[in-house]
């Protein structure tokens, strides 16, 4: 309803031409009409709506930012946890290391100076030498896994790729860790599958995964005196053909919650530690490494008190050229 004053100002010709100051007086009551009442409405809802969803986008804004800086604090808390658990295993490691470096130099500062000085008879010299050679062939065999890893993690490590059989590898391998298994008394089961496929990748470093997996079953087998190789053709979880070589042993198994950690450089088992097992935690991680330059992987299944079965799953090669030769053994025999 429009009052009479408000109506013939809108009546006006000149009604537009009205500056501000004096539009507002226009819309005074004159107490002949009724009382006007101007309301103001946002094309997007009532003032009270917009003031809820802003409210509402600054609270979600709020717990957007909350959220970042939790992830955020735990990203820190994680790589903080991670960086003083990786410090905790170089330190354990560094012992280990120096544990075992003590033992052999031990030894052999000590023969030494007995013979320097005299005090060995000539009938037990051949023993005396023996030692040094032993603990020598141990330092020796330390400083290469410590190399080898470092080899490993700057990816310096050189590779020689050459079809050759599987059992001239196992047969190598248990060979050169004869001497260690005659010493502590242990009973080796092998069993090779007749005409097993060739496989391709350096016949040196697979020996050495063989041979480290072999003296990880020799320290981890306790009262047990059984060591069992297996080389089979068998298949993957795609179905694809794979060449599997297994060294088991019938020790007291790893615990389920340490499976996954085995792997990882320097770490040792709790029973390890506590066994005072001698080791740098190296063996498993240079083993796992070197199966997968080969093209592989490495698994384990293990069982508390019935023992643990590490198996290197190679890829087969079923149609090797007729010009390609084995490698010789005699390439593979690089220990004493």
């Amino acid at each position: 309803m429009v009052g009479p004053r408000i109506d013939s100002i809108l009546r006006s010709p000149n009604w537009h031409n009205f500056a501000s100051p004096s539009w507002f007086p226009v819309f005074r009551s004159n107490g002949e009409a009724p009382r006007w009442v101007l309301r103001v409405q946002h094309r997007r809802g009532s003032l009270a709506g917009i003031v809820a969803g802003v409210r509402r986008r600054n609270l979600a804004i709020s717990f957007g930012v909350l959220v970042l800086l939790s992830v955020s604090m735990s990203l820190v808390v994680l790589a903080s946890y991670r960086a003083q658990k990786y410090a905790r295993l170089q330190m354990d490691f560094v012992a280990a290391v120096s544990h075992e470096l003590r033992t052999p130099l031990a030894v052999i500062s000590s023969a030494a100076e007995n013979i320097a000085d005299g005090v060995v008879p000539e009938k037990q010299l051949t023993k005396y030498g023996l030692a040094i050679r032993n603990q020598t062939s141990r330092l020796v065999d330390l400083v290469e896994d410590i190399l080898r890893f470092a080899a490993a993690r700057d990816g310096s490590n050189r590779y020689r790729h050459r079809i050759f059989d599987v059992s001239e590898l196992v047969d190598t391998a248990i060979e050169n860790t004869r001497a260690l298994l005659d010493r502590d008394g242990f009973t080796l089961h092998k069993e090779i599958e007749p005409k097993l496929p060739k496989v391709r990748g350096d016949i040196s470093a697979l020996g050495q995964c063989l041979e480290n997996l072999i003296v990880n079953a020799v320290k981890y087998s306790g009262r047990s005196r059984w060591i069992g190789i297996r080389a089979q053709i068998g298949r993957d979880h795609a179905g694809y053909l794979e060449v599997q070589i297994t060294v088991a042993d019938r020790g007291p198994g790893i615990p389920a919650g340490e499976v996954k950690q085995i792997f990882e450089p320097f770490y040792r088992t709790q029973a390890a530690r506590d066994g005072q097992i001698r080791g740098t935690g190296l063996g498993l991680t240079l083993a796992r490494t070197i199966v997968e330059e080969m093209g592989g992987h490495l698994t384990v299944v293990t069982k508390l008190e019935q023992g643990s079965a590490f198996t290197v799953h190679l890829p087969p090669v079923l149609n090797p050229p007729s010009e390609v030769e084995s490698t010789p053994v005699s390439e593979l025999s690089h220990k004493a």
